[in-house]
């Protein structure tokens, strides 16, 4: 009886797998390895194969940067110019196109993780400077017709989309990336996120679409003609896939916290009965205050999908047409779709939310519907101790919530190594909000003792801190026009005069540090300087004093 094992067709695949690519990655060409064949011959076979992931990736990974700009480069060159031409060709087999883009993306990856400069990824992509032109715009190319071409199939289609991600989140800054900006791929992306077909993939490729209009935005802004497409698209099909699309992503962000912490302050019955069990805990029994959630659990939040809020800052920061789409939801009250207020939920732990509300605190239209009752329930995430008074249910308006992300981004995030920036971008989305209600007299009902305990908190910590101050001196120059009641007035006041000491401190700082004062008023953010607005301060906590 014969007993002998007959490997099967996938073990056989596998097999000539490695050793095709072993032979690849020990500097041999196809003109090496089979001398009879045309190249083009041989990569077509070699591409008919499954591709191994996980050898592929452990043997790039092991290849240093020099061996692929030296003995290694003529195969890197061949796989990915041979890859890429029969990517481009729409007549070949769906199944072998995959297994082609599947390869590029792990070589792609694998190789940009290795740092590379600009000309090594030219080197190593295209075989050499001269030959960059050809090579990458035929990339982009093939990227702009997989996008435009809803004959081809979905998986090929998000395929490219794939690859064109790994390849610019990997090239970063670097000048290859500039050839995306030679096309405009925006009609096409476009086309891809409209499409029934593909539209299931609208995060990345909106995703892409932010990559794209965040090239060298800082330097040379005008020549990317991503952000222009940006401010002047009117299409609304387009702009709501795009909310659709991060409310999802957001929502489930959200989601994969809460399963961390279930920090919800609304007094249910189960919650108020799951707190006295919890009480009864030995290690919970001696406690007179609940216990906070180990930062530890959090190292990993937040998620991968939180980066949808960078396509959605550069549309709310560039287009006045899609922040209306976007508000547009928090009209009709029935609805479970809210956008907006997803943000808000998210915005106290991510600190990319805080860009996303200062951007939207900047169009008085949206502080005009943030200012209406809400029928929904603002759950904020990362309330961490000690805890914001639990907000009503139903009624309270959304403008309330971007206060309490504020008060929470003060309270829990004063470390040693302060995030500055975050940090005069969260008192800016107060000064904006604050400015709004004096101005339309909104006087809001809201905890505004917690919001000022926050404030000087800041101010407390933070030698040298103008933002702060001139925020304190416009709330307390306007507090008439929107402080409910002179109770909260006068909490105001009594937190000022609390924190006279640090308001001299400040003053002492500001005279050393000998601050310019503003030439041009036009420019400055106010029109009284620094040390008129600080001694205003001062002397009206030194008159309450008395």
């Amino acid at each position: 009886m014969n007993t002998r094992h007959h490997p099967s067709p996938s073990s056989v695949g596998q097999s000539k797998f490695i050793t095709i690519y072993s032979r690849l990655l020990s500097g041999l060409g196809a003109s090496d390895i089979s001398p009879k064949e045309e190249p083009a011959q041989f990569y077509s076979s070699l591409f008919l194969l499954s591709v191994n992931r996980d050898y592929l990736e452990q043997e790039l990974r092991k290849i240093p940067t020099h061996a692929c700009l030296g003995p290694l480069k003529k195969p890197l060159n061949e796989l990915f110019s041979f890859g890429l031409e029969y990517s481009r060709d729409s007549s070949k087999d769906e199944e072998t196109t995959l297994h082609v883009l599947q390869t590029l993306g792990i070589l792609t990856k694998c190789l940009l993780e290795k740092n590379l400069t600009g000309w090594e990824a030219m080197e190593i992509f295209a075989g050499g400077v001269r030959n960059s032109d050809a090579f990458f715009m035929s990339f982009v190319d093939f990227v702009n017709e997989a996008f435009m071409n809803s004959d081809r199939p979905a998986q090929i289609r998000h395929a490219a989309l794939q690859l064109s991600l790994i390849f610019l989140c990997g090239v970063a800054q670097l000048s290859p990336a500039a050839y995306f900006l030679r096309r405009d791929l925006f009609p096409s992306i476009a086309s891809f996120i409209k499409n029934s077909d593909t539209e299931q993939y609208t995060f990345e490729a909106v995703l892409l679409l932010a990559i794209l209009a965040d090239f060298h935005k800082s330097d040379a802004a005008k020549l990317n003609p991503y952000l222009s497409r940006i401010k002047d698209s009117d299409d609304q099909d387009l702009m709501r896939k795009i909310c659709w699309a991060a409310n999802f992503a957001l929502t489930t962000s959200i989601k994969q916290y809460q399963e961390i912490s279930d920090d919800d302050l609304s007094p249910t019955l189960a919650a108020t009965f799951n707190t006295f069990i919890t009480s009864l805990r030995p290690d919970r029994a001696l406690s007179s205050t609940p216990v906070d959630t180990p930062r530890e659990l959090f190292k990993s939040q937040p998620i991968e999908a939180t980066v949808i809020l960078l396509p959605l800052y550069e549309f709310l920061r560039g287009n006045m047409l899609f922040s209306s789409i976007f508000l547009e939801s928090l009209s009709d009250e029935d609805s479970q779709y809210h956008p907006p207020l997803t943000i808000i939920s998210l915005s106290p732990y991510a600190g990319l939310g805080l860009s996303v509300l200062l951007a939207l605190v900047e169009n008085d239209a949206a502080l005009t519907v943030f200012s209406r009752p809400c029928k929904q329930y603002i759950r904020l995430c990362r309330q961490r101790l000690p805890l914001l008074p639990a907000p009503a249910r139903t009624g309270r308006p959304p403008i309330c919530a971007l206060f309490d992300c504020c008060v929470l981004w003060l309270r829990h995030n004063l470390h040693i190594r302060l995030e500055v920036q975050l940090y005069i971008k969260c008192i800016w989305i107060c000064h904006r909000i604050v400015f709004y209600l004096q101005k339309t007299r909104n006087r809001l009902e809201y905890s505004w003792k917690e919001f000022w305990s926050a404030l000087f908190g800041l101010l407390h910590f933070l030698a040298t801190n103008w933002t702060t101050v001139l925020l304190l001196n416009l709330c307390l120059s306007k507090s008439e026009f929107f402080l409910p009641t002179p109770r909260a007035i006068h909490e105001l006041i009594y937190e000022l005069v609390r924190s006279s000491s640090d308001l001299q401190s400040q003053a002492v700082l500001m005279k050393k540090l000998a601050m310019p004062e503003a030439t041009n008023k036009r420019h400055s953010l106010n029109q009284q300087q620094p040390t008129e607005v600080l001694m205003k301060l001062i002397t009206t906590a030194q008159f309450y004093e008395q």
